[in-house]
């Protein structure tokens, strides 16, 4: 099957974006039938959304006035892919480009029943890193559970069936609940072992054990990302960890977000009070149910 013969939409959350995203979005977005731009900044950057315009013609532009959310910004871009005829769309985060996306395009117009694939994911190199090589058009593929939501192909044809994402997270996990979702609705979730995703993880910090005084390099969150990661993982422990306990279970959710966690802010990481102190009223919000958008 040619890819051509399938109406594929592709979107980018953006946030403050840098010029970098002008090489990112180059690796795809001129593949597909539409390319849909939402716009989450708080600082617009009218330079760059006016080059984008003039390269691809076939852009979509949604200014959200405002920082919605990732959940929010993805439930807007699959319903305007939706309108506009898509069956599937490529969901990107600005930081993230392809190696190989043509072959990825490929390797979807080869799958001869997608009534049951709700997501198709590449690797960010997690998965077998040592096997990847470039530019070799493999469409080997295995089942995954979760899959970070950069690089996915979302199946339309289901999304409301399997449920939309979810606003209350607004940040952080929203690509867990929703493959959390595809699995109790008894759907697959294929990634793609030879289709590259370069994407950043985030900023490494040289740091100095507090104990040991050994230096590392570590990534870390802000209080603020701090506060949704408490809060939100405590929420999917809620809604699937009967379902899920290997994965979703509140004993591992404790384990991973105040212990793990509040372990490394001690010994390496700054701004230690703020977030612990951040984790903390993660979790208070979570037991009085406040959920969405929540500035510390």
């Amino acid at each position: 099957m040619n890819q051509k013969f399938i109406n594929i939409s592709a979107c980018v959350i953006l946030y403050n974006p840098s010029n970098d995203i002008i090489e990112n979005i180059a690796t795809y977005a001129d593949r597909v039938e539409h390319f849909i731009v939402v716009d989450n900044s708080d600082r617009k950057q009218p330079e760059i959304i006016k080059i984008l315009k003039n390269i691809y013609p076939n852009l979509i532009y949604i200014d959200n006035h405002g920082n919605l959310g990732i959940a929010t910004a993805l439930n807007i871009a699959c319903d305007t892919a939706i309108d506009h005829g898509s069956s599937w769309i490529l969901t990107m985060d600005q930081d993230s480009k392809f190696v190989n996306f043509q072959d990825y395009l490929d390797c979807l117009g080869l799958l001869s029943d997608v009534s049951a694939i709700a997501l198709l994911a590449p690797n960010t190199g997690r998965f077998s890193p040592e096997a990847i090589q470039k530019n070799v058009s493999d469409c080997t593929y295995e089942e995954h559970f979760v899959v970070i939501t950069s690089g996915n192909f979302l199946n339309l044809n289901l999304f409301n069936t399997i449920g939309r994402f979810d606003d209350n997270l607004f940040i952080d996990v929203v690509d867990f609940d929703y493959c959390a979702k595809v699995k109790l609705a008894g759907y697959k979730t294929l990634l793609f072992k030879n289709i590259l995703l370069e994407h950043q993880l985030g900023i490494l910090h040289k740091r100095k054990n507090l104990l040991t005084r050994k230096t590392k390099y570590k990534r870390e969150h802000s209080p603020q990302r701090a506060y949704y990661i408490a809060r939100n993982y405590l929420y999917l422990a809620r809604k699937y960890g009967k379902s899920f306990p290997q994965e979703f279970s509140l004993l591992k959710v404790l384990n991973i977000v105040f212990i793990h966690d509040v372990t490394k802010i001690l010994l390496y990481e700054d701004q230690k009070c703020k977030k612990i102190g951040a984790k903390l009223l993660g979790a208070y919000h979570f037991m009085i149910g406040k959920y969405g958008k929540y500035t510390l």
